[in-house]
């Protein structure tokens, strides 16, 4: 016991800013960086960077905050657009009135993001940017209250006036140029601001899917699932489904920032590994917060963006630090359990050969003992199969078994 308490300090989860050393989250380590570390820049640390250095990257001031002014616009689209899906099929002259002047207010708000573009481009022409699309696996929260279907929801985003409404303009960005046409209209500069941007915008959307999937399983474990009552147990199905709906709104604008990465031109490996797609089937109720005592654990592995992590601001968040936590002893625990089950393989390999080599031996000193001609034909011929399970077992085994002798 003396021994293993100074193994107790390993416990201690090891962060700094914008950092996470972890044990690792996905079976083992060969799926961390060779440092061991993931950075993740907020996108305000990523404006206060692009600010300082602007002038000198591309001798013009005011390019970040209009680029900034233009996720935000984007948002903006989603959040309308989810607010249009919420509304009931008999929504009130009063809610319909709200959404008008919302749209009306975004649609101006657009008018002087493109006028202000205009100006900008000094004679770049400014033509219809990104199609606002949303990926319909990912709004099932938005209509599920009031049972909406996909025809329903079609319509909803239609409006009876040929003009596209403000949730459905398209707005100009860099990455609306491809990123091969950048360097003739002179746009290396903006798209390279846009492209750190995004990457911001994708760190933040990540940092709030986990602290929104973490209340989450908080609600099913200490609400939902322990519900006295009918009226506790609508109330956690609400705040649950209220999750649910910022969760679908946290991977919208991830899967949109990642989308324009992929217009900029971004590193195929950092897609690969660092912005890889989300998949419906990655946001469920973590079950170690739920199932604790489960079956399967042992092939457990988390979604991967548990493993870009911007520790920055979840070194705050308590159940965060716990979850981080209780997943690094776990995963700690796996890999003692593997080492040992490794270890326990190679002295197989090495029981096993020695097992082949003494039955060879013993039917050896038998063949030696043979008196009568037919015991000594067997011997020799179980002398020689027993060999022959011996040579193969070590080519097999060879450089992995363990011999003890």
């Amino acid at each position: 016991m003396k021994e293993r308490g100074e193994y107790l300090d390993i416990y201690q989860l090891k962060i700094d800013k914008g950092k996470l050393f972890e044990l690792s989250f996905y079976s083992f380590p060969h799926d961390v960086h060779s440092d061991g570390y993931f950075e993740a820049p907020t996108m305000a640390e990523i404006r206060l960077k692009l600010t300082e250095s602007e002038y000198v990257d591309t001798g013009k001031l005011g390019f970040v905050p209009w680029l900034i002014d233009g996720i935000h616009l984007e948002d903006s689209q989603d959040a309308l657009r989810v607010e249009i899906r919420q509304l009931p099929k008999d929504a009130s002259p009063a809610q319909k009135t709200v959404v008008e002047e919302k749209r009306q207010k975004l649609a101006a708000r657009i008018a002087k993001f493109h006028e202000v573009a205009d100006a900008m481009m000094e004679g770049i022409e400014v033509n219809a940017g990104t199609e606002p699309l949303d990926d319909l696996r990912f709004c099932f929260a938005d209509v599920s209250e009031h049972g909406w279907e996909g025809a329903d929801l079609e319509e909803a985003l239609e409006d009876i006036d040929e003009e596209a409404p403000a949730e459905a303009m398209c707005i100009w960005m860099p990455s609306s140029v491809p990123h091969d046409k950048a360097s003739a209209l002179g746009l290396d500069g903006l798209q390279s601001e846009e492209l750190e941007l995004r990457r911001g915008q994708a760190n933040d959307c990540l940092e709030k899917l986990r602290k929104t999937l973490g209340h989450k399983a908080i609600i099913y474990r200490q609400h939902f699932r322990s519900a006295d009552s009918t009226w506790q147990g609508t109330r956690s199905k609400q705040e649950v489904l209220r999750c649910r709906v910022k969760i679908d709104k946290c991977v919208q604008s991830y899967q949109r920032a990642r989308a324009a990465m992929v217009q900029l031109g971004v590193d195929e490996d950092i897609l690969r590994n660092l912005y890889q797609e989300i998949e419906p089937n990655q946001l469920g109720v973590e079950k170690e917060v739920t199932e604790e005592n489960r079956y399967g654990q042992g092939s457990h592995r988390l979604a991967w963006f548990w493993n870009v992590n911007n520790v920055h601001s979840s070194q705050q968040d308590p159940w965060m630090d716990e979850f981080y936590r209780v997943h690094w002893l776990k995963a700690k625990a796996r890999w003692q359990r593997w080492e040992e089950e490794l270890s326990l393989v190679q002295h197989e390999m090495g029981w096993t050969v020695s097992w082949f080599r003494y039955k060879e031996e013993e039917w050896h000193r038998r063949y030696k003992k043979s008196v009568k001609p037919g015991h000594q034909a067997y011997a020799h011929r179980q002398m020689c199969l027993w060999g022959k399970f011996g040579s193969e077992a070590e080519n097999s085994f060879k450089d992995k078994m363990i011999v003890v002798t």
